[in-house]
């Protein structure tokens, strides 16, 4: 399935790439079409002590995912 969220002035072309959960819960992989690029929807961390020990730059943030979320990313063809 492809929608189109706004981002940045452009719609970007998102597809569900798959997730643990259900009924649209944390974790889940997402794809962008056109950049290639996958998005992570998680938890989000805010933590000061926690975004520190990182070095997070502003505009940035960091979301928390598990472990079992990777296997839907693709394999390695090359």
């Amino acid at each position: 399935m492809i929608r189109g969220i706004e981002e940045r002035g452009t719609v970007m072309k998102i597809t569900f790439v798959g997730g643990s959960t259900g009924q649209g819960g944390s974790p889940r992989l997402y794809r962008d079409e056109e950049s290639g690029d996958f998005i992570v929807q998680g938890y989000l961390i805010g933590d000061p002590n926690d975004l520190v020990q990182m070095n997070i730059p502003d505009g940035e943030t960091v979301v928390r995912v598990s472990a079992s979320l990777f296997s839907y990313l693709p394999k390695d063809e090359g």
